[in-house]
Parts: C-alpha cells; sequence; structure tokens
C-alpha cells in the first residue's frame, strides 16, 4: 500500500472572548484574556493567559491531573496538557483567585488520535478488530516456520504499538483448536475464538478459558459476537427439549442468559424447523440480528421486539421462491449504533445488497448493485461490499441514498486519501470511523488466499 496520508493536526481551537467584569464598587475583579482553550491530544500545546486584577496577588490551581499549571509571572501563567492516550476526551479547569473575585478557564483535550497505519496479516486464520478499532486479535494456525501448530492468540494495540501473545487452552482436541477470533472487546481483554470446523467457540477473559452457562433445557452455547464493552454476548444454544435439531437464540448479560423469541415461520411462510443463530449486535448490545436456520431469513430484535424482515418480504410463486431477503454468515452486518443492518436479496436468480433501517423500519435494495454482497456499514448508512458475491474478489462501496456503487480503491483515494489495490474489500468498521479491517484477496499458484488487513485513517 502506498500512502498518500496528509498528517493533519486537529487544530487546537481556541479563543474566546475577554471577559467583561467591570469594577463597581470598587470590587475585586480578575480578568482573563482567554476563557477557554481546545488542546490537541499530543500534549505538545500550550497557551499563555494573561490576567488582569484589582486585588493584587492571584493563584491559579486546578484539580485535574492531566492539566499542567507552567510558569507564572505578575500578569501571566503558561497552561498546557499531558499527552491524552485515552480513547475518551478530556475536560477539566484551572480556577482563579484574586482576593474575593474568581474567574474560571475551561479546558478540553481532544481524545487521542490513531496513527494513520496499515498493517497486513499473514497468517490463514481470520482476525478480527474491537469496535473502538484500538485493538486487533488474530490466531495463528502455523508455527513461524509453517511446520507446526503453535495455538496462539496475539493481541496488537495500535494505540501503544505493542503486541501481546497467550497460549491457547485446548480441552482435549490437540492443536490447532481454534482457526478464528470473532470478537474482542474495546479493552482488549475479553475474546470469542471459534473453531469453524467443529463449529465450536469459546469465551476468553484476561486470557483465561471461561465457561458460559446455559438455562436448563438447553446445551451447547455457541457464542458469536459482543458489545464494545464485552457485557452482553450473542449466540445460539441447542433447545434439548426439541423433537429433532433446532437452535435457539441466546443473549448472555453480564453472564447471565436469556432466550429469546422465535419466529414461527421461515422466509418461506413455512414452519420454522431449525430456529435461530444470532450473528452479531450494535455496539451497545441494543439492537441484535441473526438469521433463521431455514432460509437464511434476516431477523433482528430491538426493544423486546422481534422483526422477521424475510418472512415480510419473500415471495413465493408456485414451488419457485422469486425473491427472498437472506443473511448468510457474517458477524458485521450492523452498523455500529445499530440504525442500519445489511444482507442481500435474491431477485429472479440475480443477488442485490439489502439495507434496513432499524429505526423506521424501511428496508431497500440496491438495483446497481447486481452481483454485490453487502458486508458491513457505517452509522450514515453507507455499505462496504464485495463483488462478485461467490469469490469475493474486489472491494465496493455501495450507496443506498444515490443508488450508486464505487470501487473501494477510487474510494479510498477519493474520501481517505490513500491508495490500495482492488483485490481487498472492508468488513469491519470502528465507532468513529477510522479505523477499517477487512480481506486482501492473494491469487498464488496454490489458490486463492485470504489474507487479513487492518487500516487506521486521520
Amino acid at each position: 500500500m502506498k500512502s498518500s496520508i496528509k498528517y493533519a493536526m486537529i487544530a487546537a481551537a481556541a479563543i474566546f472572548c475577554i471577559a467583561s467584569c467591570t469594577t463597581e464598587n470598587n470590587k475585586d475583579y480578575i480578568n482573563l484574556s482567554v476563557e477557554a482553550y481546545t488542546f490537541s491530544y499530543t500534549g505538545e500545546d500550550s497557551i499563555t493567559v494573561t490576567v488582569n486584577t484589582n486585588a493584587g496577588e492571584w493563584t491559579a490551581t486546578t484539580n485535574n491531573d492531566f492539566i499542567q499549571i507552567g510558569e507564572k509571572t505578575d500578569n501571566s501563567v503558561v497552561i498546557s496538557v499531558l499527552p491524552n492516550t485515552t480513547d475518551e476526551q478530556l475536560s477539566g479547569t484551572v480556577n482563579f483567585t484574586a482576593g474575593t473575585a474568581t474567574a474560571t478557564f475551561i479546558v478540553t483535550q481532544l481524545e487521542s488520535m490513531f496513527r494513520s497505519s496499515y498493517r497486513q496479516f499473514d497468517n490463514k486464520s481470520m482476525g478480527v478488530m474491537s469496535r473502538n478499532g484500538r485493538y486487533y486479535a488474530y490466531v495463528t494456525v502455523y508455527s513461524p516456520d509453517g511446520t507446526n501448530f503453535d495455538d496462539q492468540c496475539y493481541i496488537v494495540d495500535f494505540l501503544t504499538g505493542e503486541e501481546t501473545e497467550f497460549a491457547l487452552e485446548k480441552p482435549g482436541q490437540g492443536v490447532g483448536y481454534y482457526d478464528s477470533v470473532q470478537a474482542i472487546s474495546d479493552d482488549g481483554k475479553t475474546l470469542i475464538l471459534g473453531n469453524t470446523l467443529a463449529v465450536l467457540t469459546e469465551l476468553y477473559v484476561n486470557g483465561e478459558r471461561i465457561s458460559v452457562s446455559c438455562e436448563p433445557g438447553y446445551s451447547n452455547p455457541y457464542l458469536q459476537n459482543m458489545s464494545a464493552d464485552g457485557s452482553v454476548i450473542v449466540g445460539a444454544v441447542t433447545d434439548d427439549n426439541a423433537d429433532f435439531y433446532f437452535v435457539a437464540p441466546s443473549v448472555w448479560i453480564n453472564g447471565e442468559q436469556t432466550i429469546l423469541s422465535t419466529p414461527e415461520y421461515n422466509a418461506l411462510g413455512q414452519e420454522l424447523a431449525c430456529g435461530v443463530y444470532l450473528r452479531g449486535c450494535s455496539d451497545d448490545g441494543s439492537i441484535i440480528f441473526g438469521s433463521e436456520w431455514d432460509t437464511y431469513g434476516l431477523v433482528y430484535y430491538k426493544n423486546d421486539s422481534m422483526y422477521n424482515i424475510g418472512v415480510d418480504n419473500s415471495e413465493v410463486s408456485g414451488n419457485e421462491v422469486v425473491t427472498i431477503p437472506y443473511l448468510e454468515a457474517s458477524f458485521f452486518n450492523i452498523s455500529p449504533n445499530g440504525k442500519y443492518i445489511v444482507c442481500n436479496y435474491r431477485e429472479n436468480g440475480a443477488e442485490y445488497p439489502f439495507r434496513v433501517n432499524t429505526e423506521t423500519g424501511q428496508f431497500s435494495y440496491l438495483s446497481a448493485g447486481s452481483g454485490c454482497a453487502a458486508a458491513t456499514v457505517d452509522d450514515n448508512g453507507l455499505v462496504f461490499g464485495y463483488t462478485p458475491v461467490m469469490n469475493a474478489m474486489s472491494g465496493v462501496i455501495l450507496d443506498f441514498d444515490a443508488q450508486t456503487q464505487e470501487s473501494l480503491s477510487d474510494w479510498m483515494k477519493r474520501v481517505k486519501g490513500i491508495e490500495i489495490t482492488n483485490d481487498r474489500w472492508i468488513n469491519q468498521i470502528s465507532t468513529n470511523g477510522k479505523a477499517m479491517a477487512g480481506v486482501d484477496v492473494d491469487v498464488t499458484p496454490l489458490g486463492i488466499q485470504n489474507r487479513c488487513w487492518y487500516c487506521v485513517v486521520e
């Protein structure tokens, strides 16, 4: 990847009016030349505040650890801040006192801005980034020399540059048990790891495998995704009381399980036979989506209500399915705020990206996106996908509002200012929209290889 990123520090917005205190009745007063200032996250900038008072000696104090009060003269003081390494904007005050008069200087410091960066992961497992874009986690299938399984989980911290690893427990399965990381929390401590072929998943917290409980009558928890803080986990469990194999949609909130309702019918209007798998949720865990396992019809849950999008929007003529929206096994088909969910739509043999607005209940498909599949969507409803549907060779950007599509490489250059090849696509978007992760399609003599990549753009 060639980078033409222009590193632009967010300008420290400053500058407000001078206080308009008066000297009526000879009362003490204190005026500041500047009443507020916004510092960058780097901690490299400072500001000199001029003080005008009739009360002689004056003081400047703060109760905020990140604020630094520097050189002081008879009529001025330098104020600065420490570097902000958090993902939160910081706020505080400097309090000025002279005699009986007081004045307040308001300090704001921008959140840590991730440095523009790119990394390609040369391994055969599928990795995942945290929703805040800070962490990326993956497991290795082979040791560096390519000969033996090493069963290590790696967590990359793009804020500090650190990379940690820990050995994975293998519950009676031998080496090579895990082949993917499906989710990692924003603090980098909670992970869901999976074995795709065995259709098994495990929960890890602080590097230790944690047992997930089930209500009586249910078993085999299959964990799929989690909220940003890891407190809400979504997936499915086997209904042991069913006469045949049936999975129930399941949510664990702070370790407590709840079984969600199941649609009566699948997307073809037939009695549901196999149940529902939950696939993901919004950042806060309040909106959850999945698919019924008969026909992959989209199902989502919001405010204790279930919405069976498949059965409401399919059409059958005789024994032939004419149209059907369907959601295949994907973890990232929801926007961070939960407003949008994307899947695909089949109509008379053609496939189109399909988008649902969970706030309005409206849905539509993109006629200009024939042959494209939707992978993920941002808070503004912009859809990131790939084409063709079956082979996922190129990335595309799908604008439902304008009813247009654009190649990923063109969009990245036009919007983000970086150049990438178009043999890659995006399936994960961070909450703030700056971090993106996806898959690079590499055609080799051994066949098509899919490698994960991660990019942050200021």
